[in-house]
C-alpha cells in the first residue's frame, strides 16, 4: 500500500486554494522523484528534485516576483544571450513545494519519465543535491536552466526537453561540467558505490 506523506497531502488544498493543478502523485513523492511545475500555456516548466518532508531543491526563477519575471521575460525574448544583470542570477535552494512561486493554473506532478536515463544511486544523488545546495550561478533558459540541474542531480547528466532543435536526452556538456565543478573532489564516482 502506497504511503502518503501528511505534508505532500496539504498540497491538494494549497493547489485548490491557488489555482494550480497537483496530480495525485505528488502525494507519494520520494526523495530523488523530479517534480515538474507546468506552467500554463507556454510550453515550460520549472523543474525541482524531492527532497522530502514536502521540500524540493531547484535552481530557477520561481522565488521571484511579477515585476522580475516580467523584465526577465522581456529581457529573454530581445537579447537571449546578452540579458545579463541581476535578474540573470539565482541560487539552488531548498523549499517547500508549497512555498514555490509559480503562475497560478500551473500544473504540478511528478514526472520521472520524461527522460530515458537510468537514475544514480541515491547517495550520489544527494550528495550532488547537497553539495550543489546554495550555489548562485547565472539563469539561461537555454544553456544552464532547472531541468538542467534536476537532470544533473538524478542522472549525472545535464539534459533539456524543453530546448528546440535538440535530441531527446543529449546532453550539454557545458551545463554538466559547469555542475560538476562544484562538487568537491572527494565524491566517489558511480562505478565506486
Amino acid at each position: 500500500m502506497l504511503s502518503v506523506n501528511p505534508d505532500l497531502a496539504l498540497l491538494a488544498l494549497w493547489g485548490t486554494a491557488t489555482g494550480d493543478l497537483i496530480d495525485q502523485n505528488v502525494s507519494g513523492a520520494e526523495v530523488g522523484d523530479l517534480i515538474e511545475f507546468v506552467y500554463p500555456g507556454t510550453g515550460l516548466s520549472l523543474w525541482a528534485i524531492y527532497d522530502g518532508d514536502g521540500h524540493a531543491v531547484h535552481f530557477g526563477v520561481g522565488d521571484e516576483n511579477a515585476m522580475q519575471a516580467l523584465c526577465r521575460s522581456f529581457l529573454h525574448q530581445m537579447a537571449p544571450r546578452t540579458a545579463g544583470g541581476p535578474l540573470r542570477r539565482t541560487s539552488i535552494r531548498r523549499q517547500l513545494i508549497t512555498e514555490i512561486k509559480v503562475p497560478p493554473g500551473t500544473r504540478i506532478r511528478v514526472n520521472n519519465n520524461k527522460h530515458q536515463l537510468w537514475p544514480s544511486p541515491p547517495e550520489l544523488l544527494q550528495h550532488r543535491c547537497q553539495a550543489l545546495l546554495h550555489h548562485q550561478l547565472s539563469y539561461d533558459l537555454l544553456h544552464l536552466n532547472s531541468e538542467h540541474f534536476v537532470t544533473f542531480v538524478r542522472y549525472g547528466r545535464a539534459v533539456c526537453t524543453q530546448t528546440l532543435y535538440k535530441t531527446k536526452d543529449t546532453e550539454n556538456e557545458v551545463a554538466t561540467q559547469t555542475f560538476q565543478r562544484m562538487i568537491p573532489e572527494m565524491i566517489p564516482t558511480e562505478s565506486e558505490l
